[in-house]
């Protein structure tokens, strides 16, 4: 999946899910479920 892809879905911006792959950002928990269901993965 691309970022574009998952930001879309999760409902979060581009650049963080970048900074989230960088390791420049700690996501929260909310944010965490939300790209979670996007994957549709468990947390």
């Amino acid at each position: 999946m691309r970022q574009e892809q998952l930001s879309l879905s999760a409902a979060v911006s581009t650049s963080y899910i970048g900074q989230l792959e960088r390791g420049e950002k700690n996501p929260t928990i909310k944010i965490l479920e939300k790209i979670a269901i996007a994957l549709e993965v468990t947390m």
